[in-house]
């Protein structure tokens, strides 16, 4: 792994126009992931993560609009190129995408060989030039690439998996095969929006180990989009904790998991079974986007709030080496 940033997201605010008024989605979010590193996007549901991806993609919502901000991948401002130069370029050649449930990831009438070629024949192969015809000589060599992915992600019989339908496969090897599209593609930076929620423990435990394996291997770095701790904790080099649509901490997951600094951080891992003696909730919801309240955005759930944190929104501030908090509370004890 180098120091140097794939992918560097700075500043990036991202609004929706409603009926009811302007909602501020994104607010101000900073993050960056290396090559071959597993980076956790964590916060409740709610708060921005998906829609951090889809930005990534450039697939914006509808009414959506970029209000600031830098998405540097490998030197380039995503933000700066036209929407068909990022379909053509970026989307499932660069950046790959593993969506979240992979029951619904495959049309039910077509085999699964057919829907991945056809994936690899749109975003095509590294060393292809995006206008290569579609002869019998390159599609023979999608299929061998196919077959060959399939075998790292563990799938017996490639050959004959890719002659079988979608209901012949179980939730598990759906999602292998869904991570083996993507791969085929060779992409430097693999996008994972809770790609275990729809499975079962025993088969979210095999992808999750599936991925760390698959980044050694193969360098991709990877964005893990999670509400679960225990998830980052299995994983993730660090993470980047989301509350409302704002970077409130950012770390390496061990420092975020053994030694929180910010207080929605703190209740998060404290409802978690698995890193938690004594299971806590948090009070209350996640605010309006359409209406946040003043100041920090966590103060009305925040059992340490004061007056000043009604009044004054917190940056990110340096801990200690890469550790940062957003938390009026812990810059005065700092």
């Amino acid at each position: 792994m180098t120091d140097t940033a794939l992918l560097e997201v700075r500043d990036l605010s991202l609004s929706v126009k409603t009926d009811a008024g302007v909602a501020r989605i994104l607010d101000h979010i900073d993050f960056s992931i290396r090559r071959g590193e597993i980076v956790g996007l964590v916060g409740e549901s709610g708060c921005g993560k998906s829609t951090v991806v889809r930005v990534l993609l450039g697939l914006l919502p509808k009414g959506a609009q970029i209000d600031s901000g830098r998405i540097l991948f490998k030197g380039v401002d995503l933000l700066t190129l036209r929407p068909k130069d990022v379909a053509r370029r970026i989307r499932g050649r660069s950046i790959g995408f593993i969506p979240q449930d992979p029951y619904q990831s495959f049309n039910p009438t077509f085999t699964v060989g057919k829907q991945m070629l056809e994936v690899l024949r749109w975003s095509g192969l590294p060393d292809e030039a995006p206008d290569t015809r579609w002869t019998r000589a390159v599609q023979a060599r999608h299929r061998a690439k196919l077959i060959e992915m399939l075998e790292a992600v563990n799938i017996a019989d490639p050959a004959g998996a890719l002659e079988r339908y979608p209901h012949q496969f179980s939730g598990g090897q759906r999602q292998r095969i869904l991570i083996a599209t993507v791969l085929a593609c060779q992409p430097d930076l693999l996008l994972a929006d809770e790609p275990t929620t729809a499975l079962d423990v025993t088969t979210q435990m095999q992808i999750l180990h599936l991925l760390r394996d698959l980044a050694l291997d193969f360098g991709v770095a990877v964005m893990m989009v999670t509400h679960d701790f225990g998830v980052v904790a299995q994983l993730c080099d660090r993470v980047s904790v989301m509350y409302a649509g704002q970077t409130v901490e950012t770390g390496t997951a061990h420092a975020v998991i053994h030694q929180p600094a910010h207080p929605y951080t703190e209740r998060l891992i404290a409802c978690h079974p698995d890193l938690s003696e004594t299971i806590v909730g948090i009070p209350g919801q996640v605010s309006s986007p359409i209406n946040p309240p003043m100041g920090c955005r966590f103060h009305p759930r925040c059992l340490i709030a004061t007056d000043a944190c009604a009044d004054q929104r917190p940056v990110l501030r340096t801990l200690e080496g890469a550790h940062r908090v957003a938390c009026l509370m812990r810059e005065a004890a700092s």
